[in-house]
C-alpha cells in the first residue's frame, strides 16, 4: 500500500510510471548483460549505469510515498552495485547519501560495513563522510577538510554548534535546506531534472540532513514541511 505521495513537485501517476518504468529497464539490462559470452565482466562495465538504475528506483519510492521499511530491501540492492562503481572523485554526493540513507534506515551494521570498505580504499578525506562513518563505526578518523564546501561547508556550521546550541544548529540546518542546498547541485547531473521531458525526474531529497537531525538529536519540528527534508524517513523507527 502506497500512502500519500512525500513529494510536492509530481503526481502519483508520474512516480507510478517512472518507478515500473525504471525497474523494467534494469531488468531487461540485466537481461542482456546475462546473455554476454562475459556476463560478469558485462555488469562490471555495467555498473555505474545499474548503480543509477537502483538508487533512482529508492528515491523514487520514497518520493511517491512507499512504506519506508520496504525501501530497506531497495537499499540493499543499491548497496550492491555502488559496491562495483564507487569512486571517491566521481561518487562523493551518492557516497554521502547512501551513508546518510543506511543511518536513517537503521541498516545493520553488516550493510553498513561495506560502504565503510569502500571509503577505505577510496576516501574522499572528508569531514562530513567520517562524521557519519564515526556515527555507527569505530573509524578513528576526522578529517578537517570539506571535498565540496559549496554546499556541504553548512554541515560543519550544524555540527559544531550542535555541541553547544542545539536550536540554532536547527536554524542553520533550515537555512542549508530553503538556500543552499538546491542551489548548491547546480552542477549536478539530477539539476532541474524535473524540467525535463524524458521523465528523469526521481525526487530531491536531502539525505544527510536527516541522517545529522538523528545523530545530533536534534528537535526537527521546523524542518517537517521543508520541501527537501525526508522528514518521514527521520521518524519512520524513532
Amino acid at each position: 500500500m502506497i500512502n500519500i505521495i512525500r513529494d510536492k513537485i509530481k503526481d502519483e501517476a508520474y512516480f507510478n510510471n517512472y518507478v515500473g518504468s525504471t525497474t523494467d529497464r534494469k531488468r531487461n539490462y540485466i537481461t542482456r548483460i546475462e546473455g554476454l559470452d562475459d556476463p560478469k565482466q558485462g555488469f562490471i562495465n555495467s555498473s555505474t549505469t545499474l548503480d543509477l538504475f537502483s538508487r533512482n528506483i529508492l528515491i523514487a519510492k520514497y518520493s511517491q510515498g512507499e512504506d519506508i521499511e520496504k525501501l530497506i530491501g531497495d537499499f540493499k540492492e543499491s548497496v550492491k552495485w555502488f559496491e562495483l562503481t564507487y569512486n571517491s572523485t566521481a561518487f562523493y554526493v551518492q557516497m554521502l547519501w547512501m551513508l546518510s540513507i543506511g543511518i536513517l534506515l537503521k541498516i545493520e551494521q553488516s550493510e553498513f560495513d561495506k560502504l565503510v570498505e569502500l571509503v577505505k580504499k577510496d576516501d574522499p578525506n572528508d569531514y562530513i563522510i567520517d562524521f557519519l562513518i564515526n556515527s555507527r563505526y569505530n573509524w578513528g578518523k576526522q578529517s578537517s577538510d570539506v571535498k565540496f564546501e559549496t554546499p556541504y561547508k553548512a554541515l560543519v556550521d550544524v555540527i559544531t554548534l550542535a555541541q553547544t546550541d542545539k536550536q540554532r544548529s536547527v536554524e542553520r540546518l533550515k537555512q542549508y535546506l530553503d538556500k543552499e542546498w538546491y542551489k548548491g547541485h547546480s552542477d549536478a547531473g539530477w539539476y532541474d531534472s524535473h524540467k525535463n521531458k524524458h521523465n528523469t525526474y526521481a525526487g530531491y531529497w536531502s539525505w544527510e540532513s536527516g541522517a545529522l537531525v538523528i545523530v545530533l538529536g536534534l528537535d526537527d519540528s521546523s524542518l517537517k514541511d521543508q520541501q527537501y527534508y525526508p522528514y518521514d524517513m527521520v521518524h519512520w523507527n524513532r
